[in-house]
Formats: structure tokens, sequence, C-alpha cells
């Protein structure tokens, strides 16, 4: 939100804006370029992946972790016998 002074320099507020996307491009991606709205600015930045997505690679991850023996095997003890 742009106030007082702030409004007749709108091209702070972009160049925030654009550090901003350039700061999390690995993260995601600008959906909506930056446009101002009166006396707001705005931009949408979505993510690459889709939750499912991520949450997929992250399961095949941990599988693989298991099959190379990444993990401690043994005999598991139950606390309640």
């Amino acid at each position: 939100m742009f106030r007082g002074r702030e409004q007749s320099r709108p091209e702070l507020g972009f160049r925030l804006l654009q550090r901003l996307a350039d700061d999390v491009q690995e993260l995601g991606f600008v959906e909506s370029h930056a446009k101002q709205d009166g006396r707001n600015m705005i931009m949408v930045i979505g993510p690459h992946k889709k939750k499912a997505e991520a949450k997929a690679e992250k399961g095949r991850s941990q599988g693989a972790a298991w099959r190379r023996g990444a993990f401690p095997t043994g005999s598991v003890t139950r606390s309640w016998d």
C-alpha cells in the first residue's frame, strides 16, 4: 500500500516486487506481474509443484532410502508388552 509521497514513486514498489520475484524464483513463478490498483500494487506468485506432486516425490525418495538401507533395521519393541 502506498501512502503519502510514496504514491508519486510507484517504480520503487515495482522494483521491490521484481526483486521478490527473483528471490523466490526457485520456489515458484509469477502468475500475474506487478500492477498498481489505486494505492495498492499487486503481484501473484504461484508454486512450481502441486501439493500432490510434492508429496508423491517425497514418498518416492523415502521409499528409495528404505530400499538402500538408510534407516536402521532390527527388532521392534513395543512399550505396552
